[in-house]
């Protein structure tokens, strides 16, 4: 965005204002409403919210995990609960992940959930989202009956298999900052495009986002009733915080030509 310097005191004051309502020149935004991804924003500065910038600028994405979802454990595991138990139909972990992210989002932001802000961006991207979100899950359905009937022992079949279980991780990863940025307001077509373009451009990235990802699960998933209170909590405030810190980036394509509106707004 360029910025027009005037001397007049109106001028001044027409900054501050695009500062505060996510770099917009008309219109008036709260705070609540700020998108993280803004480059002006607190928020994304630090990736903190109510005066905790200090924490997270030095250190890396995981450490700023943990310290977020034990700073916040009280909004986010409560989160986490509700999470798995939407994703249980597989169908709908798109939307649930969605919900997630804004729970997340709106942590970051302000430090606090705004729960009608998380329901307007499920019910906004409940058609993209269930779709985006269903299809790895269906060429890893795909790779698992395969096993399971006997067809992946033959060439053919391991060849199938193999390409199955690849295209479904593969689109899993690419679905993490595409939902992300669903999340975060942005529409569908593009988010998906420039998570495809920042996957294909950074693949040391999108691997490891899978194996922080994975790691997780399996530490979760050891502690029984820990995955479900831990696992969608880490994980989600683990991928925001790599897509944001992606944006930050200048050569990123993920905050796209237009940018990345506030959530909700």
């Amino acid at each position: 965005m360029t910025r027009q310097s005037t001397p007049s005191a109106d001028g001044t004051r027409s900054t501050e204002q695009r500062v505060r309502t996510g770099g917009r020149s008309s219109g008036s935004v709260d705070s609540s409403s700020q998108s993280v991804f803004d480059p002006e924003s607190s928020a994304v500065t630090s990736g903190w919210a109510h005066g905790d910038e200090d924490d997270a600028d030095d250190s890396n994405a995981a450490v700023a995990t943990l310290r977020f979802v034990y700073r916040y454990s009280t909004a986010l595991v409560p989160a986490s609960v509700v999470w798995a138990l939407l994703s249980l139909p597989l169908v709908t972990a798109g939307p649930a992940s969605v919900g997630l992210y804004a729970t997340v989002l709106s942590l970051r932001e302000t430090g606090r959930v705004d729960r009608d802000r998380v329901r307007r961006t499920v019910r906004a991207t409940l058609v993209p989202a269930t779709l985006f979100g269903f299809v790895p899950v269906a060429f890893v359905g795909i790779a698992t009956l395969y096993v399971l009937s006997g067809f992946s022992t033959g060439l053919v079949g391991m060849g199938l298999t193999a390409g199955a279980l690849y295209a479904g991780l593969y689109l899993g990863v690419l679905m993490i900052p595409t939902l992300v940025m669903l999340a975060a307001g942005r529409e569908p077509k593009p988010a998906l495009r420039d998570a495809y373009l920042w996957i294909a451009g950074e693949p040391t990235a999108g691997l490891q986002l899978l194996l922080v990802t994975l790691v997780v699960f399996v530490a979760t998933l050891g502690l029984t009733i820990g995955f479900v209170l831990l696992f969608g909590a880490i994980a989600a405030t683990y991928h925001t915080e790599v897509v944001t810190r992606a944006i930050r980036d200048d050569d990123t394509p993920l905050g796209g030509d237009e940018g990345i509106p506030a959530a909700g707004g």
